[in-house]
């Protein structure tokens, strides 16, 4: 893990509790620091001599304390993953420039289905899962899912019984977990496959964090499976953000069918794909494997 990558964090989680969680702005001034000084540095090096850039310095300091005796105390093994990583993932909707990861990063190489869907399903949602998930992984392919109740961790613990190409999105710092239903689902990921997550350790975590993460979701999916959803539940949340910027989107032939759900006959009127069969499942990947050469620096 690279210690520079930590320090530019700090500046910039300092920067945006500064101003007022405004990722714009905290960015816009991060980058014009990162162009007068080595923001790899520690904050408190050249806080002062950019006081015109910063604005209340030693607000700013006060904040930079807090956030680094965060980081510093976090207890499990992480990654900050920055735009120079290798493994920093593609991001078409908004943007983030912090990725906070544990576990195995390179899984940010292979080829990846985000999969959603509602809290509670009937079993036929649960059995679109399991198929489609199961047809992912014997392409060699990797769940992407919310460390969400019902379909998404359903689709998560799938993934893990097979060869851990499991990703986990979480809605908190790597150290939290917004339910304790799912610790040990966390604790899995994080030992066999992989969590991530755009909140620093210097994070409380907020209950509007959750839609923060969504967007974050669907900035980095080119491909998303919706099992089973209401009619303007969460999940098209992240299947239209993702779709706005050219992700391909599949929903299983039951449930488009299902007349209580008119979103997902619409999907399809409007050009979503339909699995009904394992083979279906090839049409929502790329065809090949990012080729990335390992990233010393991470």
């Amino acid at each position: 893990m690279s210690s520079g990558a930590i320090e530019e964090a700090k500046c910039y989680e300092t920067l945006l509790c500064l101003y007022g969680w405004d990722r714009d702005k905290a960015y816009r001034v991060y980058s014009e620091l990162s162009r007068m000084v080595d923001t790899a540095e520690p904050f408190a090096s050249y806080a002062e001599r950019c006081g015109e850039i910063i604005g209340d310095v030693p607000e700013a300091m006060d904040i930079w304390r807090s956030v680094r005796d965060a980081f510093d105390s976090q207890s499990i093994p992480y990654t900050v993953l920055t735009q120079e990583s290798v493994y920093f993932p593609r991001m078409s909707g908004a943007f983030f420039p912090f990725v906070y990861a544990a576990g195995n990063v390179s899984l940010l190489q292979k080829r990846i289905v985000t999969m959603v869907g509602m809290p509670h399903p009937s079993i036929q949602g649960r059995s679109d899962m399991l198929g489609a998930a199961g047809a992912l992984m014997k392409e060699n392919g990797v769940v992407m899912a919310p460390l969400d109740p019902g379909l998404p961790s359903f689709a998560l613990q799938v993934a893990l019984r097979f060869y851990g190409n499991a990703i986990g999105v979480l809605s908190t710092p790597l150290s939290k977990c917004q339910s304790e239903q799912l610790i040990p689902l966390q604790k899995e990921l994080m030992e066999k496959a992989l969590l991530i997550t755009v909140f620093a350790p210097s994070r409380k975590t907020e209950r509007w964090f959750g839609k923060v993460r969504n967007s974050f979701l669907a900035s980095i999916s080119d491909a998303v499976f919706i099992a089973e959803e209401k009619d303007g539940g969460p999940s098209w949340s992240i299947a239209d953000q993702a779709a706005a910027h050219g992700a391909k989107l599949m929903v299983p032939i039951f449930a488009s069918s299902n007349p209580e759900y008119q979103w997902m006959k619409k999907h399809v009127e409007d050009g979503a794909l339909v699995y009904s069969k394992e083979k279906d499942m090839k049409r929502l990947l790329s065809k090949k494997e990012k080729e990335i050469l390992p990233d010393l620096f991470s």
